[in-house]
């Protein structure tokens, strides 16, 4: 039985890759890459701080899990000063960018998320990007938060012309994650705010100015989102330069109102938004969702006894 169920998923996984090498000559977009996806982005199903062999195993080794999202800073393996696999502050790990690119290039039945938390992470992991560039037939996002956001967030960003530059000359095919730094839930006990007018502005000005033009995802924090529908309507209208989405995160503990979110999700439209968010919230957004539908049904058939009724009268 064993010997059957690891020949199964060995089939399962050749044959994503060479529909994959059959749709796309290099990085695929995640619609294409992933067939039960089509056009409903909320479909993708995240791994989360995937800093480690353990974790890299365990996500790849997940039916559900499509995308790994990993955190990239300088630290040490075996001595050797390189780009690791870790979040701030953590500098140590038993997982290198290279390995991970390695062990992901492999498999290839996953996409990758790369979150760069500083310059000099990034800017070290440029030659391996472009070593393993040829290997990268699956979804790969580039992400960094490039600007500074809400609440008064005092996080120093990553150098926004170096990273938008670097990621261009290096992985043009890939998707830019661009977003904001953010104060903002439990740790700060923050639980009020919203993207300004003038943070939305200056990151569409920073993206032209940088002449992107490959696929960009702007990760939004769901907290601060949920009342501001036209303004994130507004900011991928005003993405003309490139495909754009939005990008909906939460961290554990954040206030979030499931019923705005689920109204914004629908409003922006389920074929521009990723949704990576904890299981508590997907939970809620998923009983919010059957209320609405179930509500509508409800009112679908009320109206149409109130037609019966007054062509009877």
């Amino acid at each position: 039985m064993a010997s059957t169920t690891i020949a199964t998923v060995v089939l399962l996984a050749v044959i994503q890759a060479a529909m994959c090498d059959k749709n796309c000559s290099s990085i695929c977009d995640p619609s294409e890459f992933f067939a039960d996806v089509k056009s409903n982005l909320t479909k993708i199903v995240w791994a989360h701080a995937v800093n480690s062999e353990k974790e890299l195993k365990n996500a790849l080794s997940s039916e559900n899990v499509m995308m790994l999202e990993a955190d990239v800073v300088m630290g040490t393996i075996n001595r050797n000063s390189t780009p690791i696999m870790a979040h701030p502050p953590s500098t140590k790990s038993d997982l290198s960018l290279e390995q991970f690119l390695n062990i992901t290039s492999e498999n290839g039945t996953k996409g990758i998320k790369l979150d760069f938390k500083t310059n000099e992470a990034f800017k070290n992991s440029i030659p391996i990007l472009e070593k393993w560039r040829p290997t990268l037939k699956y979804p790969v996002f580039l992400n960094a938060d490039i600007l500074p956001g809400p609440v008064n967030a005092t996080t120093t960003p990553v150098d926004a012309k170096e990273f938008l530059t670097g990621a261009i000359a290096t992985l043009p095919e890939a998707v830019l994650s661009v977003g904001w730094t953010t104060r903002y839930g439990m740790l700060t006990n923050i639980t009020e705010g919203r993207y300004s007018k003038e943070q939305l502005k200056q990151m569409v000005d920073t993206l032209k100015e940088n002449k992107v033009t490959q696929p960009v995802t702007y990760p939004v924090r769901a907290g601060l989102v949920t009342k501001d529908i036209d303004a994130m309507n507004e900011l991928l209208k005003n993405t003309t330069f490139a495909k754009a989405t939005l990008t909906i995160w939460s961290s554990e503990g954040d206030s979030v109102n499931a019923q705005q979110l689920s109204e914004l999700i629908e409003k922006v439209g389920i074929d521009k938004v990723y949704l990576d968010v904890p299981n508590n919230l997907k939970k809620e957004l998923q009983k919010v969702s059957s209320g609405s539908t179930m509500t509508s049904a409800m009112s679908l058939g009320a109206s149409l006894v109130l037609l019966a009724l007054s062509q009877m009268l």
